[in-house]
């Protein structure tokens, strides 16, 4: 048989645990989360890559810049909230800052990540996170003007 020494403490495991548990799975919860930040900065920093991939190919147009949005934001289905609105194109010119005015003088095209905020899912803590300055600066190549022998449908159609 059993005899309790101490009468007084019946209850102390439950509250030591109740205190090491929630640090326990804050911590849990904040590497998990750090795992899921890296995966979005690199979602973000490929979105911008993709957009000036296909920027740097389809015309200057709106609908030749939307497609080239869409595709970079993946059709909007890899990330909450990040859609094509999130990434900017911009052409420039020869000196790789000064906005290019026509397709003649466009030496350069930079898209890159404007608006988005990542929301960190760790208990008690209300943490977001705007995103970084992800950009990606290619040099120009067709801009959508094709031969009239080559046929090509412009991106976007």
């Amino acid at each position: 048989m059993m005899i309790k020494k101490w009468k007084g403490q019946e209850g102390i495991t439950t509250v030591e645990f109740a205190l090491v548990g929630s640090l326990l799975f804050i911590v849990l919860f904040g590497l998990i989360e750090f795992g899921r930040l890296m995966f979005t900065w690199n979602v973000l920093d490929e979105a911008t890559r993709r957009a000036t991939r296909l920027a740097v190919v389809c015309p200057v147009t709106v609908a030749g810049q939307a497609f080239a949005r869409e595709a970079g934001a993946f059709g909007g289905t890899i990330l909450p909230n990040f859609t094509a609105e999130n990434i900017a194109i911009r052409y420039l010119q020869e000196d790789g800052s000064t906005p290019a005015t026509s397709t003649s003088n466009t030496y350069y095209v930079q898209s890159a990540i404007v608006g988005y905020t990542h929301q960190m899912l760790i208990p008690f803590f209300d943490i977001q996170l705007d995103a970084l300055d992800f950009a990606t600066t290619l040099p120009a190549e067709s801009l959508g003007v094709h031969p009239a022998a080559a046929g090509d449908p412009p991106c976007g159609s």
